[in-house]
């Protein structure tokens, strides 16, 4: 290791390529993070989309059944009284 960067010592152009490689794997890992944090986002987004959508058609069907018992509840207060 030690003859490893002696030899890094006395080549400068080696230590710049070894900084360019190291920054570009850098950048390289930040622009799949990007990504992965733009496809995390949109699959939030369209699952509140996905459960927004069903809880509407789960209280449209629903609330015909309120009515529904609602009537019901009225005829048999009028039967009754």
């Amino acid at each position: 290791m030690a003859s490893f960067i002696e030899f890094l010592q006395n080549n400068p152009l080696y230590i710049a390529g070894i900084v360019l490689l190291i920054v570009f794997i850098i950048i390289s890992l930040l622009k799949k993070a990007v990504k992965l944090l733009v496809l995390v986002v949109i699959l939030i987004v369209a699952y509140s989309y996905y459960l927004n959508d069903s809880f509407d058609s789960y209280q449209i069907s629903v609330d015909p059944l309120q009515s529904f018992e609602n009537k019901a509840s009225e005829l048999i207060d009028k039967a009754k009284g």
